[in-house]
């Protein structure tokens, strides 16, 4: 009866506080931040509620473990348990219990199951909208590390904050008032000790995260390299050089452990110092509430019974709130890495007023109109300079050069892969820089020089260009193709056949020929 009475209630709440993985904000993410603390409001801010929940039940259950110290010290001092003090001391341990199980409901109902993977589908929605230059320039495998790296360790930055920083404060700052309260000296070996922690932090933290960024960036080019050679294992077998791509490897986890080295050994000695600490402030506690025993009798007792047990967990809290406050900067650090690499501004995107091409095969005369294009201002690394071609509608034409010359390129100008430096390119006489994007490409066909295949079933693949395609489409596009024979024999290794077989990563499991 129990169970489905909190089965329901929890359910209640879920619905009440459920965040959707699947929200873009209003107009879309024109441009993420580029610097670190708006960066992490800009998701922040969209799951207030639960981040507002957490710290006021942190603060409210650091609270509660002060006042429970205090209220030790009030029954000693009292010699005999009036009705008054057992009631208020099982009220505190009720209250205790409801308030940190409302915080764990928060972070484990909803905070950490949703809001790492709905700042992953934000980063994702961005970066899939990024120009062709942006992927060209690294590895696919870096920028998909960055991405789902980041999202955790942001969240883990906020909730370490909250539960541990913040958590901190609350419960030292009173803990400091009750001691103050009993006797000035029980407060100042805390006090000292607190300033001493803070000091320490503030001369490590910053190394460990320097030293975290490093580890963390190379991790991400270690990735970066296994995925670009893995991927590419076939020219590695065929010139024999799984050798030299095993020793580029080995060469990048030196590295890796030697920055994992510099950051442990970092990690360590500062923990070292706060042992040290710990225990001075332990001894110099004891000793002055031993005075205070001798001079005050019951009172003083009742004082050290209050001060122990809080400094004991000052004590037992300072390596927690060290890794945690640790672990805060290398996961900003790592945060900070994804930003260098996700946040650039989108260089194709479309114009407020930008408009849906109205097209139609019978008209769609295309001209390239005095244009000037390069992947570089570099005057010798422009392609085109002035460049004015007009292609009929209904013609077929040829574009004959060497390699280099910008065939290819001028493809890709077509589709508005890159904006033109200068000039522009018209469709129908619409210019396409006043087109919207998506609208564009889905009026061209492009086929590559290259066979480009996703790692789903031959079906996924067929209808990529048009999703709504029947089976009869589909059979009848590979039949034209003279696909349909050999894609009917394909097994995967989980016993899909056919056209629900998968074709392995980028068609691996395909020859050449079959993958055109």
């Amino acid at each position: 009866m129990f169970t489905q009475f909190l089965k329901k209630r929890l359910r209640r709440f879920d619905k009440l506080l459920h965040i959707e993985i699947d929200h873009i904000p209003e107009g879309g993410i024109d441009r993420l931040p580029t610097k670190l603390l708006p960066f992490i409001w800009f998701f922040i801010r969209q799951v207030k509620v639960p981040v507002f929940g957490i710290a006021v039940t942190e603060g409210l259950f650091a609270l509660l473990i002060s006042v429970m110290f205090w209220y030790v010290g009030e029954l000693v001092s009292q010699e005999h348990y009036v009705g008054a003090m057992l009631w208020l001391g099982f009220a505190l341990l009720s209250l205790r219990f409801v308030i940190g199980t409302l915080a764990e409901i928060f972070y484990h109902l909803v905070y950490i199951p949703y809001v790492g993977n709905l700042v992953r589908r934000q980063l994702y929605w961005y970066t899939a909208r990024q120009s062709l230059s942006f992927f060209q320039n690294d590895f696919a495998g870096r920028i998909a590390n960055k991405l789902l790296q980041s999202a955790p360790r942001l969240r883990d930055a906020v909730k370490s904050t909250i539960g541990a920083v913040w958590f901190c404060m609350i419960f030292t700052g009173t803990n400091l008032f009750f001691l103050y309260q009993a006797d000035i000296w029980l407060a100042v070996p805390l006090f000292i000790w607190l300033m001493c922690y803070i000091i320490v932090l503030r001369y490590f933290v910053p190394r460990v995260q320097k030293r975290s960024a490093i580890l963390a960036e190379s991790f991400s080019t270690l990735t970066g390299q296994v995925v670009d050679s893995f991927t590419n294992f076939l020219p590695t077998k065929y010139f024999a050089r799984t050798d030299h791509e095993d020793k580029r490897v080995v060469g990048l986890l030196k590295k890796h452990s030697q920055y994992f080295r510099d950051t442990t050994s970092t990690i360590w000695f500062m923990s070292f110092v706060i042992d040290i600490m710990n225990t001075i402030l332990l001894i110099t506690t004891a000793l002055i509430g031993f005075q205070l025993v001798e001079q005050n009798g019951q009172e003083g007792l009742a004082a050290v019974a209050m001060a122990l047990p809080m400094v004991l967990q000052a004590t037992f809290q300072s390596g927690w709130i060290m890794y945690e406050v640790s672990g805060i900067f290398e996961n900003l650090g790592t945060v900070q890495e994804g930003i260098e690499v996700l946040s650039h501004t989108h260089q194709v995107t479309d114009k407020d007023e930008a408009k849906a091409l109205s097209v139609r095969q019978e008209n769609a005369k295309i001209e390239f109109k005095n244009v000037r294009f390069g992947y570089s201002q570099e005057k010798d690394k422009i392609v085109f300079d002035d460049f004015n071609l007009i292609i009929p509608a209904g013609q077929k034409v040829g574009l004959v050069g060497t390699s280099g010359a910008g065939k290819s390129t001028l493809t890709s100008l077509l589709i508005r892969a890159y904006d033109l430096n200068d000039g522009e390119i018209l469709i129908n006489d619409q210019n396409i820089a006043d087109i919207q994007q998506d609208t564009l490409r889905q009026a061209i066909t492009v086929v590559t020089q290259e066979s480009y295949l996703f790692h789903r079933s031959i079906r996924d693949n067929i209808c990529y260009g048009k999703p709504n395609a029947t089976d009869a489409e589909i059979i009848d596009a590979l039949k034209k193709a003279s696909a349909y024979d050999f894609s009917q024999s394909l097994e995967d290794n989980k016993g899909r056949v056919g056209l629900e077989a998968h074709v392995g990563e980028r068609g691996v499991k395909l020859s050449g020929g079959q993958k055109q």
